[in-house]
């Protein structure tokens, strides 16, 4: 396994280089490329910006010269029990009057979060860009010009086997829904939660080779 269960304190330590590996590793493990080919990624503030940049290094580096666009997306999940969410950022798509508005058409686009817990951001971010897509869709269509049906795609580097409280479409899950491990209800610590590097990196070096952490039985493989 690649990280320490930390039994005192209840925590999971990755390092830069535990990361770098998972993300990688599952790439190969999942065929992402060849499944699903992304052509634009979505990193979530802030716990996807990493991964989102580590993603696209390997895919590019697979796929050559060609354009891999990271857009950013922002949101707030207030706790509470509606776990009511709202946005902080958020993708320009109105093409009618911002030169700088994404494009939905035609392509494949991988949201980005380092861990699926409650899966209540993932469903909002989902429900949210199926929104963006069905009003960009609906105005090239009264404009007469071509669409090509997007496809949407999930990549998380850690999946927490607790009770969700969002969901995701039925085909996305089956389809493209690429998940780096699972693990259960421990505290996950990634390096840029740390304030010592040093310290982090031991903790996450000096694993405790326990089975807290599994690779996916993915559905994509």
């Amino acid at each position: 396994m690649s990280d320490e269960v930390n039994k005192a304190t209840n925590k999971i330590y990755v390092s830069y280089n535990q990361l770098h590996d998972i993300i990688r590793q599952t790439v190969q493990r999942t065929k992402l490329i060849e499944k699903f080919s992304p052509t634009l990624l979505i990193a979530i503030s802030a716990g996807g910006f990493l991964p989102t940049r580590i993603l696209r290094n390997i895919i590019k580096s697979e796929i050559g010269g060609k354009s891999l666009p990271i857009q950013t997306i922002g949101l707030c999940l207030y706790e509470s029990e509606k776990h009511e969410i709202y946005k902080t950022q958020w993708i320009s798509t109105d093409q009618q009057n911002d030169p700088l508005a994404i494009s939905f058409s035609g392509q494949h686009i991988l949201i980005i979060d380092e861990v699926d817990e409650t899966r209540t951001t993932l469903s909002y971010a989902v429900k949210e860009l199926k929104k963006d897509i069905e009003k960009q869709r609906n105005l090239v269509e009264e404009n007469n010009q071509e669409w090509i049906e997007p496809k949407l795609g999930v990549f998380v580097v850690h999946n927490k086997m607790v009770t969700k409280h969002g969901n995701l479409p039925e085909d996305l899950m089956k389809d493209s829904y690429f998940v780096g491990e699972n693990v259960s209800g421990e505290w996950i610590v990634y390096p840029w939660d740390a304030l010592d590097i040093d310290e982090h990196t031991l903790l996450a070096e000096n694993r405790n080779k326990t089975n807290k952490l599994t690779l996916p039985s993915d559905g994509n493989d």
